[in-house]
C-alpha cells in the first residue's frame, strides 16, 4: 500500500489550512485526514489489542498536570523519539492494518509528504535548516492517555522539527469526556491566573520552576506571567494537528476527562533531528 491509498488529501490540499500566527507559528487543523475504511480498522485494531496484550507497550510517562483530588493518570505509549520503528514489531505482528501503516509512515514518500507541507511558511524557513533536512528522520509514538492524565505548557525539544498528531476514535468515551490540546501564546503584558499551587493554571507553568545550569527550552519564569491560551483543539477522531516546532510554539495536554480505564488514543508522527541539534 502507499500513501494514496492511506491518506485522503494532497500536500497542496493540507498547505490551505495553514494558520500563521506571528506570537506563535504555524500550524494547521484538518478533518477526516485518513481514508474511512483504513481508520476503522486501525482503530478497532488497537483498541481491542490495547487491553489484550499489555507487551505492545515500550513504556509509560506520569502525569506533569492533574486534579489532585482524584488519582494520577498516566500515558502508556509506543515509540518516542528517534527511528525506533522495533518499538512497533508487537504490534505490527499483531496487526495487518498496523503493519502496513507502519511501513507506509516511515518510507521515503511519507517523509517528502510530511516536510513539504510546511515548506513554505515562515517558521520553516526561520528554523529548519539544509542541514536539519539532511539529518532529519521520521519517528512514531502511539499514546493512550487515561484520566487525569495533563502535560505541562512546553514546546518541544529543540530536536524535533516538525510534528503531526492524529486522533484516533473515541471508543469507550461518554458526552462528558475531553481529550484535546491547547497552544499557548506569551504576550507583551502579564496576564491574570490561578496562583495556588494546586490549580491547573499554576502547575502548567511549572516550567519555570526547573532548575537547569544550561539555556533550557521551556518556560521561563518571565514568560509564565505573560504566557495566554489562545486556542483550544478538541479532539475528534480522524482529526490531524500539525505544527513547526519554534522556540514560541507553546502548547499543553489538559488533564484528561475519561471514564476509569478508557483511554485517550493518538498517534503522532515527528521529524526529528537527532544527529546535529543540541538539546
Amino acid at each position: 500500500m502507499n500513501l494514496i491509498e492511506f491518506f485522503n488529501y494532497s500536500v497542496n490540499d493540507i498547505k490551505k489550512n495553514i494558520v500563521r500566527r506571528d506570537t506563535w507559528g504555524d500550524y494547521l487543523v484538518i478533518d477526516n485526514f485518513l481514508k474511512v475504511s483504513v481508520f476503522e480498522e486501525l482503530c478497532k485494531d488497537f483498541n481491542y489489542w490495547k487491553t489484550e496484550d499489555d507487551g505492545i507497550w515500550s513504556g509509560q510517562e506520569n502525569p506533569r498536570v492533574w486534579r489532585f483530588k482524584e488519582s494520577k493518570g498516566m500515558n502508556l505509549i509506543i515509540g518516542g523519539a528517534g527511528k525506533e520503528v522495533k518499538h512497533f514489531n508487537k504490534l505490527c505482528s499483531l496487526s495487518k492494518i498496523w503493519k502496513e501503516f507502519i511501513k507506509v509512515v516511515h518510507s521515503d514518500e511519507s517523509y517528502k509528504y510530511f516536510i513539504d507541507i510546511f515548506s513554505d511558511t515562515k517558521s520553516f524557513e526561520d528554523v529548519i535548516s539544509d542541514q536539519d533536512l539532511k539529518d532529519s528522520v521520521i519517528s512514531c509514538k502511539l499514546s493512550a492517555q487515561l484520566n487525569n492524565y495533563g502535560f505541562i505548557i512546553h514546546p518541544d525539544a529543540a530536536q524535533k522539527l516538525v510534528s503531526y498528531l492524529f486522533y484516533l476514535d473515541t471508543y469507550g468515551w461518554n458526552k462528558d469526556s475531553e481529550g484535546g490540546t491547547d497552544l499557548w501564546e506569551v504576550l507583551d503584558h502579564e496576564v491574570k491566573y490561578n496562583k495556588r499551587e494546586s490549580s491547573i493554571d499554576y502547575q502548567m507553568r511549572d516550567g519555570r520552576l526547573w532548575k537547569v545550569k544550561k539555556p533550557s527550552i521551556r518556560l521561563t519564569e518571565d514568560e509564565s506571567k505573560r504566557v495566554s491560551k489562545f486556542k483550544s483543539i478538541d479532539f475528534k477522531p480522524n482529526r490531524m494537528v500539525g505544527f513547526v516546532r519554534t522556540n514560541k510554539s507553546y502548547h499543553s495536554i489538559p488533564p484528561r476527562v475519561l471514564p476509569t480505564g478508557i483511554t485517550r488514543d493518538c498517534f503522532q508522527i515527528n521529524m526529528w533531528n537527532l544527529r546535529s541539534r543540541q538539546k
